[in-house]
Formats: structure tokens, sequence, C-alpha cells
């Protein structure tokens, strides 16, 4: 059976040995069969073969081992960093994390002479539910959904087949009775049907797979030739006939031929936290005769490059989105505009320009500002007029709304948002016969909003007077960067990471620079402008409304923007970058970042903890990571045995001789041992051990001498018998491992050790070579005697000391992994001594660390025993 695209390719390891090959009872006959095997009767060549190859396949083994929990790692940093990640991320590490795995199995499989086939069971099982997961959404079946629906026919349960826009748009006229303009929609199912009639899908993913979004030119390129093969594809005979029907029946309701407006409503835009505000196309104006190609053009700006950018920020896959388009009537706007029902406190917010309201969306227009008490009567609070459309004979600037058109929309508003039931971002329209039109209402988060209307706060003593204080906060925060303006396509492409982005008008198309723009500096624009929407998605500060930015700030300059306080600085101003606003996590709950979360269910969770337990077996992997955790275990079990199977004896594991209360047991790979050392002995010394990277750790172990167990108070003693009760492996009619050997695996340049002591669990390994590019030293660390959050205290002081020393640390709850590569051997030593130390000097203090004053006492005495014990060019950088 085929469980999924991830296994296949992987070549299947032989099944002649699958059944039930690991039963105590097969190994017993294993062993009688050993005795009179020809094995015994090998030559020494043939022999030292039979090891180089075993060798071979347990340093592979260990080398997949490394790479895959290093993958694993990343993909949990990646998950729970808040950065943004695509789906190439996501495939990309489990391609690479599968491949790793099969590789573990494979070497272990030959390591012990086809033993553990039933591995590879396990594992396709495995990468086949990985694979459905990373598999695409089932669409519902085509054939019964409709490809136009009316809006008399539209409410919020229609959501899958309109978008949330225009599903909105029903409710408000169907179940509220506030008028909207007349209209249908063309469904998601007219989308996906068009898409699979044009045959193009499958080119569009292979020129996206291809693109590199950090290179503009790049994205520019593929969008521009992505939107030029949909709007060229010929829509179907069926479609067309429909659309135009459905035209033809809203003409006729209003009275004649009329121009429409063509409005994108792709599903999962409008949300709260996810708006695509000014992502996609809207075309107004559009007569019957190009019905059809807009419909093709708004469809095919599901790829503009802005909104590749977007998706890609926000976790969202491209077939997340499915495009339905709205086609409404036209509104003959007198006055138009943007409402946000709550800002700052008890307060509403109304954006109005005349004409239009795409004039207020993309802040090509003056803007009036109101703000409304959110209570009945809905008293004018404050109001900004622009004075560019004239004044009355008083001299006063003209609004363009009466108080009685704002009662008006402010009513309609606050029934809104009870409707909805949250805050509401409205667009809205009165056409010239004085009619309320509601145009659009989505979840509006005023929780990223600033007071509009109040005044900045004051200039902070001591600041030198700043280049431009005026402007509409569009975006709160502050940051620094070098200004870089964009009035052409050159300079948009010429567009630095980190600069500040300064714009004569804030156009929707300038969010494809919103991810890398450490700010927004606009001389034209209110709070209501899809840009503006977007940097306060991003936490991007952005000023709006700075009249003559452009003139003032010269291209190169290094400027500090602070926006909550509407002012713009020159240079670098450290008191006002300190109160700057923390990027917001864009990935959480994202469509990607759920796959992301349920792939790693079936990669991370480690279930095999205890090697003595008889549920260690390849049927109890449930994971990725119980597969490793099998493979390396086992492993190390098949070279410390591989001297008793094959008669080789003077590669069998001798017993360290040393005065301590662990036992260590070494198992010689190649050339770790120095001349002379017995090969029938069951013992060996210290001084003869010539591996490099184990006598670093043993110098770091044995340098100052253990002080025993701290002496734990009541809360840590009852917090050791708690987990010891609580955890179901700790069986007391099974063996544990908590006490078992200690193994180190070695040659002269390479060090393997598995250390059990008391109840935590550690790997080190390194190669301390000719060659630096090969050099590498490796640390996995978990578990612990205590509860969590003591554990936790433990681990974090590790991973500062071990970031200290120059490794790269990862931590995941309870679990460490450190690693360090590339550099000169010498220098890798003296970071084996450190860790020597601390896998003995850090034994059970979890159970001690209460508080924080614990961990500054371990901390200083562990850096103090560092100092004693490396030289001095080891700790210039590292213990300052």
């Amino acid at each position: 059976m085929n469980e999924g695209s991830i296994a296949e390719g992987l070549t299947r390891t032989s099944k002649n040995a699958e059944t039930e090959r690991n039963t105590p009872m097969q190994r017993f006959l294993d062993s009688i069969r050993s005795f009179f095997s020809p094995a015994r009767n090998l030559s020494p060549e043939q022999l030292q073969e039979i090891f180089r190859q075993r060798y071979r396949n347990f340093r592979n083994l260990l080398t997949a081992n490394n790479n895959a929990l290093e993958l694993m790692a990343a993909m949990e940093e990646r998950r729970d960093s808040g950065r943004p990640f695509g789906m190439a991320f996501v495939r990309g590490g489990c391609t690479a994390l599968t491949a790793n795995v099969y590789k573990m199995i494979k070497n272990l499989v030959e390591l012990a002479d086809g033993r553990y086939a039933t591995l590879d069971g396990r594992f396709n099982a495995i990468a086949g539910r990985i694979d459905r997961t990373l598999g695409s959404r089932q669409h519902p079946a085509e054939s019964d959904q409709p490809h136009i629906l009316h809006f008399d026919e539209i409410d919020l349960g229609s959501i899958d087949q309109t978008g949330e826009k225009m599903a909105a748009l029903g409710e408000i006229r169907n179940r509220l009775a506030i008028a909207t303009p007349p209209g249908f929609v063309i469904t998601a199912a007219a989308a996906r049907s068009f898409m699979a009639a044009s045959g193009l899908q499958d080119e569009i993913n292979r020129r996206l797979k291809s693109l590199d979004e950090n290179d503009l030119e790049d994205l520019y390129r593929v969008s521009a030739a992505v939107q030029k093969l949909i709007s060229g594809a010929p829509l179907p005979e069926e479609l067309d006939t429909r659309i135009t029907r459905a035209y033809y029946r809203l003409a006729a309701e209003s009275g004649g031929e009329i121009p429409v407006a063509m409005r994108s409503s792709a599903l999962g835009e409008d949300g709260m936290q996810v708006s695509f505000a000014g992502q996609y196309r809207t075309q107004l104006d559009v007569h019957a005769d190009l019905l059809g190609q807009t419909y093709k053009d708004i469809l095919a700006g599901k790829y503009r490059s802005q909104a590749i950018l977007y998706r890609q920020q926000r976790g969202f896959r491209h077939q997340d989105v499915t495009m339905c388009v709205g086609c409404l009537a036209m509104v003959d706007a007198e006055v138009s505009g943007i409402l946000y029902t709550r800002e700052s406190g008890e307060r509403m917010a109304v954006h109005a320009v005349a004409g239009l309201a795409s004039r207020a969306v993309d802040g090509s227009a003056p803007a009036d500002l109101y703000l409304l008490c959110r209570k009945p009567p809905h008293d004018i609070v404050h109001t900004d007029v622009s004075a560019r459309r004239g004044r009355d004979p008083a001299g006063e600037p003209m609004p363009l709304l009466d108080r009685g058109r704002l009662a008006e929309l402010a009513g309609v508003a606050m029934r809104l948002e009870e409707h909805f039931g949250h805050p509401q971002d409205i667009e809205w329209s009165f056409d010239r016969t004085g009619k309320l039109y509601i145009l659009q209402s989505r979840a509006l988060d005023d929780t990223l909003l600033d007071a509009a209307g109040n005044t900045p706060p004051p200039l902070p003593a001591g600041l030198p007077p700043p280049l431009i204080a005026r402007g509409i906060t569009a975006s709160r925060g502050a940051a620094c960067g070098p200004v870089h303006k964009v009035r052409s396509s050159v300079d948009l492409l010429q567009f630095p990471r980190d600069a500040i982005l300064v714009v004569p008008s804030p156009a929707p198309e300038y969010a494809v620079l919103v991810n890398r723009a450490a700010g927004i500096i606009s001389e034209t624009g209110q709070s209501a402008a899809h840009l503006a929407t977007v940097a306060r998605e991003f936490g991007v500060p952005a000023l709006f409304n700075a009249a003559g930015a452009c003139a003032v700030l010269d291209n190169g300059d290094l400027v500090t923007l602070d926006a909550g306080g509407r002012r713009v600085f020159a240079g670098r101003v450290e008191e006002i970058l300190a109160a700057g606003r923390a990027k917001p996590d864009l990935m959480t709950g994202s469509p990607v970042h759920t796959i992301l979360k349920e792939t790693l269910r079936h990669i991370t969770p480690l279930n095999l903890t205890d090697p003595a337990s008889p549920f260690f077996s390849p049927a109890a992997c449930q994971t990725l990571h119980d597969i490793t955790r099998f493979c390396h275990e086992k492993a190390v079990q098949e070279m410390f045995d591989l001297g008793g199977r094959y008669g080789f004896d003077h590669r069998a594991a001798k017993q360290l001789v040393v005065d301590t209360p662990f036992q260590w047991w070494i198992i010689n790979l190649d050339d770790g041992f120095a001349d002379g050392v017995d090969p029938a002995g069951h013992f060996v010394d210290i001084a003869q051990i010539v591996s490099r990277p184990m006598l670093a750790i043993w110098q770091g172990m044995t340098a100052l001498p253990w002080q025993g167990p701290p002496p734990v108070s009541l809360g840590g003693l009852g917090s050791i018998i708690f987990q010891s009760t609580m955890n179901p492996r700790l069986d007391p009619a099974v063996r544990s491992g908590m006490g078992g050997k200690n193994y180190f695996l070695i040659s002269r340049n390479f060090c393997n050790l598995s250390v059990r002591l008391g109840y935590h669990f550690a790997l080190a390994e390194a190669n301390l070579g000719e060659y630096q590019t090969e050099n590498y030293v490796s640390f996995q660390f978990k578990g612990g005697a205590a509860d969590e959050r003591r554990r936790f205290l433990r681990i974090n002081l590790l991973a500062e000391i071990l970031d200290r020393f120059d490794f790269r640390v990862e931590t995941v709850r309870d679990t460490l992994t450190a690693r360090l590569e590339k550099r000169p051997a010498e220098f890798l030593r003296s970071r084996l001594v450190a860790l020597g130390y601390l896998l003995i000097h850090t034994r059970q203090i979890d159970m001690v660390m209460a508080d924080g004053d614990s961990i500054d006492r371990y901390r200083r005495r562990i850096t103090a025993d560092l100092a004693k014990i490396l030289p001095e060019t080891a700790l210039t950088e590292v213990l300052q």
C-alpha cells in the first residue's frame, strides 16, 4: 500500500528478516546460531572488514540522527517564533527529515544483520500521516455548487461560496434590512471550474515554486506572467452565459443597463486579524461587454505581487484562497468613506471623502475626520475638516457631512456592531439623493488603533527639535532607518530592507514593501487607508498626512520615526526607540502554521524514553522522534554486542578502571586505544585512551570533585516523589535504565557518549579531526527529577552557559539540543571540557532550583569552576 508521497522514492528495506526477529526467543536462537556461526572461523582481515562496514553504518546513522534532531528543532523553533514561513519551509523540512530518518533505519538494519526491519512499516505509516496532513484541503463536490448567487440568496451561511466580504453584505441586506447595492456573486465553485477548464494550475504552481519572494524584481516578473496566463485564458462558455444572465437580471431590476462594481471577495479575506486590505483587485464602472474579461482580471489579482507576499507573511497557502467576485450596482456617490465603530474607548471615527469610497481607502483624496460618541444621540466630540475643498462665507472649511447624516450613519454602524458581535470597519456611501448604502463591513481589531484627534504627547526633555511634527498616526510605534523615497517603480524595486518608506500618498500597492520597511511616512492619507490597515497588522509604525515629508527628508538620511508622537527626528534617538511597539505574531492560527503544528504531532513527541521497558520496540514508535530514539539506542547496543557476535573479542566493550560511583564502558571503534592494550582484557585505564574528544570530556568530568547531591528542600523532595509517581514508565517490575551503564564509543578523533545519570539522559558527540569542515560537537540533554518548572530553570541555565560558549542552542520544554561545528579542533576541545564539567556538576540541581537566587548562585559557582579548569584563552570572551 502506498502510505504517502514523502515515503515514495525511498528504497524499501528488504522484508526477509521482518517477521518476529526481535522477540526474546528469536534473540536467544540467534545467539545459539552465532556460537556455531562460521563468523568464528573468519580471518582477521574478514573480521576487520565486517567491523569497518558496521562502523560506517554506525557513523552514517549518527550523522542522520544529528541532522534529524536539528531539523526537528528548526521546525519547532519556527512554529513558536511568530516569524513568517511558507509551505516551502514545511514541505522542505518534512522531506529532509523523512530522508534522514529513513537513512537511520537503513543503517540500523544493516548494522544489526537484518533485525529491526519492522521499523520500515512504522516509518511508512508515519510518513503517510504526515503526507496527508500536508495535502490540500478537500473542496465540496463542484457539481452541486452554484456558480451564481444573487444577493437575496446570501447570508453569513454562504461564506464558503461567496467569501466573507459578500456574505456579510448579504447578511446586512437580508437579515438587517439595511441598504446595500443590489447585485450577485460569482462563487468559489465558478472560480474552481474556470481554473480546472483552463488547465493552468500546474503551470502556475511551477512558476510559484521557483519564485524568490525576497527578490522584488523576480516577484513582479512572476506575478505579471501568472496574471497574464489567467487573464488570457478563455472563459468557459457556460460560465460566461451565467454571468451575462445574472447581469441582465440585475439590469432589469434596476431599470436598464447599468455599470457595476466588480469586487474581490476571496475566501479568508476580511478577518479581524487578517484583513487582506487592498491586496486584491476591484474594478469600478464595468459595462456588460467587459464582464467576462474583468472577471478573469480579478481572478488573476489573486497573484498580484502584494497579495503573494501578504499570504506568505500571514501563513496562507495559495490553495487556501479561492477568489469569489461580487458584481454590485454602482452607487452614484456624493460622499463616501470609512467608519470605525470603536476608537479610543467610547468614540467612533468617521472618515469622509467627496465621491467614491475608493478615494478614502487609497488615500488619494483629502478626508474629513469626525469623532462621535458611540451612545445616542452620537454627539460630535471632534472634527478635522479638510480646507482643500474650499471654505464657507465665514471662512470655515466646509464639512462633507452634517449632523443629521452623521447621526444616521452612527446609528446604522452600531446596529452592525451589535449584530456581528464585535467592532466593525465599515465602508459606506451617501448617493446624490441622500440614501445611505453600506458597501462593506468587516471585523475591526480596535486594539491596534490610536486615538485620532488627540494631542500628541509632549516632546521628552533633552531631545532635539523634530524634522517633522505633524500628521496622523496610522500605525503606532517607533522605528529608525535610512530614508528611501518611492515615487516610481524603479524606486520601489530598489527599496532596501529596514529603511523608512517615504511616499506622496499611501497607495495600496506599497503594501509589497511593508514586510521590508522599518516604518512608513506618507504626505497624505488617513488611518482608514488600506495601507494603514496592513501596517497595523504587521506592526510597522506609520505616519500619514505628514505634508512636505518628501521635501524635508532626503534619501539615505538616518531618521527616527515616532508614529505615536507624530514626529520624525534626525539620527537615531534611543529614548524614542526604547518605547517602541513589539512586532506582532503574524503566523499563529494561520493555515500554514496550523499545518506545521499538526505535522509536528507526527514528528516530535517522544514516547520511547526507557530502553529497559518492554514497550521500547518498533511497534511502539508513534512518531519520527520515536524512531530516531529507537535507532540510536539500538545502534549503540549493536556496536557493544558486535565483538561477541563475530568472535571479535578485541573490539568488545571494556570497563574503565576509575574510582567513581558510576560505571563507564568503552567501545573502541577504531584507534581510540593506545598500543599495547590487551585485546582479551575486560578493563582499560584512562591512561590507555588516546581519543582526543573523550579525553577532553573526561577532563571536564574529573577536574573538580563532584560535591554530591545538593541538600533538597521539602518542596524539592516532594516534587521528585510526585514526578516519580506520575511517570507511567517507572514500572517497579521493570529494570530501570536510570541506573544503567554509560558508554563511550571512541576512535582517535571521534567520541559518542551516552549518559544516564539519575533521572536525566544526555548524549554528547564530537569529531576533532584534521579537516575543520568535518569538526563538530553535539549535545542533547533531557529530563530531571524535579517538577516541570524546576527542570525548565535548569535547562535555561544550561542553555545560557552553552550559548556563551558559542553553541547554537535550542530548547523545547525540558529538552536541550546544542551544536557547534566547523571550528578548529583545539577550540572545540575546550568546549568539550566545559561540557564534561556540566554533565557532572549540574546533576540533580533541578531539585533545588526554586527561584532566581538559586539560579544566580549556581551561575556564579559554574562560572568560577570553569575559570579554574579552562585555559585563559578559552575564557577571554566567554566569561566576561
